[in-house]
């Protein structure tokens, strides 16, 4: 149980990989946008119509995120930074994060996109830092 909401004190938290994880994660979505559309395009004589304005949604909601998920990034770097630093940042206190700063963040855009949206962010960004920096709880 002590891993789901602990992990391993980073002090000093390495701020550079912190805030680029950060930068990757906020524009990963646009880049898997624009892929998604180009194979959407291609192969547009396969898909029914049907399917087709269901993936060109996804397309633009993929593509626009970043101008509005920079709100939750903002907000959640400082928090993020604290549990890094104290070693509160397991899968578990990730997940909370995510939730909170997504239902944060959706309430000031006027969205409940950002709910779900911050809850894998959050949940992506413990794994890139998990792979980038020493997290296992001692």
């Amino acid at each position: 149980m002590n891993w789901l909401f602990r992990s391993a004190p980073q002090k000093p938290v390495p701020r550079s990989v912190l805030l680029t994880c950060i930068a990757v994660l906020w524009g990963a979505p646009c880049v898997l946008g624009w892929m998604v559309a180009g194979l959407t395009m291609s192969a547009k004589t396969v898909i029914p119509a049907e399917a087709q304005l269901y993936l060109y949604g996804l397309v633009y909601l993929l593509i626009f995120s970043p101008v509005f998920s920079w709100v939750g990034w903002v907000i959640a770097a400082p928090v993020i930074w604290f549990l890094l630093r104290d070693g509160w940042f397991g899968w578990g206190s990730a997940a909370l994060v995510g939730i909170v700063i997504g239902a944060v963040a959706g309430g000031l855009v006027g969205t409940s996109a950002a709910l779900p949206f911050g809850l894998v962010a959050i949940l992506a960004l413990r794994l890139l830092l998990g792979w980038k920096l020493a997290m296992s709880p001692a």
